[in-house]
């Protein structure tokens, strides 16, 4: 029965390991449509992000297999950032494995080249992801300058997305240097950009932001706004592929704030095994203060050291001052003074050298906030000009109005002005007619008449004057004619 279980388990164990041995499949469909894609710009936004999507799901020690799979894929195209991109895979993938040194050294050679193609696009990614590496590093004054240059990009590309990225990136430099006001500013400000945002792109961005929001109020011990954003966490409506890891993390935050270090210890070490944990440092350095706090001094004991020995970039002089201050109150309360002593030294070293890379983080942000300013000026400097040209244009035109109007009016009243002179010469001009030809032809038809009327032998004088009289009607129709026709005239211009 023994060895039928142990053939069970072994065969369990294989089965396992070569699942986890098998590297994370590559949609080539996709990486072939990619680079089909027409237009530079697009292509290199959807290479980053299939770059990105395909990493996250690797497991851990995978990096440099994952790396090696998707170089060899893109060697097979003449991509025109290839280089550039093959060292950034690289850095990524050996970020994602924790070999923070030489993923450091690839992403600046990203960098350099994506500097010498010009490309503004590739250069922000790059160099966001040099800061972010830098950070996890503890080399808080090279993240700082790597975002300050990214920032200048990003506000080259005018891309609000690209700048959310960054102030987070940023906030989360801040809560590792211990400025967790400023870090939760900076979050504010990326929660403001995200109105524009598309609503996926807003839900996996927001659920960031609000796990980042209750990292630093768990470090301000401000109970009540961690258990806000706790709840918050717990909304269906969150995407990440680290949901799962931020609720159960800030659940354990709250015990540790109430004091209740024997159920927060429970609640990390359940962390630990569940399947959608994301393996981090934090969780060891929290459970190595909670069986500290619980007095459980030797197990807090084999945490710190383990911690100690890694060179994981988590481990940055502000956490190693912690660690060996803790050492040394362990020390002090299990009577061993020399030891405590030796190791309140060490964290008196770690804290020196924190505060002057602190101080340095200080004077690089300060001219992080004086790039803002100066660029925040010039943008309100732009809109001014902006806002001056469509003013003068708005001026000119209501000028050239007023005088197109002004011109018509004139037009029309002088117009109106000719159009009555002219009707009174033709008044006169008709009144002429009418007092001098039609007046003189009727008063003659009416002299023919009355000599007509006053004969003895009309027929004979008819006969003499019928001549006359014709010619006089005649003439009379033809001056009514004239009349007519002058008032046919008038109409027609009017």
């Amino acid at each position: 029965m023994r060895k039928k279980l142990c053939f069970a388990t072994a065969f369990l164990i294989l089965i396992t390991c070569a699942l986890h041995a098998q590297p994370s499949r590559i949609n080539r469909d996709t990486l072939i449509s990619i680079i089909e894609q027409k237009g530079r710009p697009e292509q290199q936004k959807r290479l980053i992000r299939f770059v990105k999507k395909y990493v996250q799901n690797i497991r851990p020690g995978k990096g440099r297999e994952t790396a090696d799979t998707l170089i060899k894929m893109l060697a097979a195209y003449n991509l025109p950032d290839k280089g550039a991109l093959q060292h950034f895979i690289l850095g990524i993938c050996l970020h994602k494995n924790r070999d923070l040194k030489n993923a450091e050294l690839h992403m600046l050679q990203a960098v350099e080249i994506a500097r010498k193609n010009n490309s503004s696009y590739l250069l922000y990614q790059f160099l966001s992801h040099l800061g972010f590496i830098q950070t996890d590093a503890g080399d808080f004054t090279g993240a700082v300058y790597s975002y300050r240059l990214a920032q200048k990009e990003a506000l080259q590309l005018n891309d609000n997305h690209l700048q959310t990225l960054l102030d987070v990136n940023i906030s989360d430099l801040y809560y590792k240097s211990g400025f967790y006001n400023q870090s939760i500013n900076y979050l504010n400000q990326a929660q403001s950009l995200l109105t524009a945002e598309s609503a996926a792109s807003r839900a996996s961005l927001s659920t960031t932001i609000l796990y980042n929001k209750s990292e630093n109020y768990f470090r301000m011990k401000n109970y009540d706004s961690l258990l806000a954003y706790h709840q918050r966490l717990l909304d269906a409506g969150n995407k990440s592929y680290k949901i799962q890891t931020y609720r159960l993390r800030t659940a354990y935050y709250l015990k540790l704030l109430k004091q209740d270090y024997v159920t927060a210890i429970g609640q990390i070490m359940a962390l630990k095994r569940d399947k959608k944990y994301v393996p981090s440092e934090l969780d060891d350095q929290q459970l190595a203060y909670a069986y500290f706090m619980n007095k459980q001094l030797d197990s807090a004991k084999v945490v710190v050291a383990k911690l100690l020995k890694s060179s994981n970039g988590d481990n940055h002089p502000e956490i190693r001052f912690h660690l060996y201050d803790m050492l040394a109150q362990i020390a002090e309360k299990q009577g061993d003074v020399r030891l405590a002593s030796a190791n309140y030294k060490l964290a008196l070293q770690e804290l020196k050298e924190n505060n002057l890379r602190i101080s340095k983080v200080g004077n690089i942000s300060s001219q992080m906030k004086i790039d803002e300013t100066e660029n925040s000026y010039l943008q309100r400097a732009e809109a001014y000009k902006r806002e001056r040209l469509w003013l003068i244009l708005l001026v000119i035109t209501a000028a050239l109005v007023i005088i197109t109007i002004t011109l018509i009016y004139r037009a029309v009243k002088q117009k109106r002005h000719y159009e009555r002179l002219l009707y009174l010469a033709k008044k006169e001009e008709l009144a002429f007619i009418n007092s001098h030809e039609v007046r003189k032809y009727l008063t003659n038809i009416l002299g023919i008449m009355d000599i007509l009327k006053n004969s003895e032998s009309k027929m004979e004088d008819y006969e003499q004057i019928e001549p006359y009289l014709h010619k006089s009607a005649s003439l009379l129709d033809k001056s009514i004619r004239n009349i007519s026709e002058k008032l046919n005239e008038e109409d027609e211009l009017a």
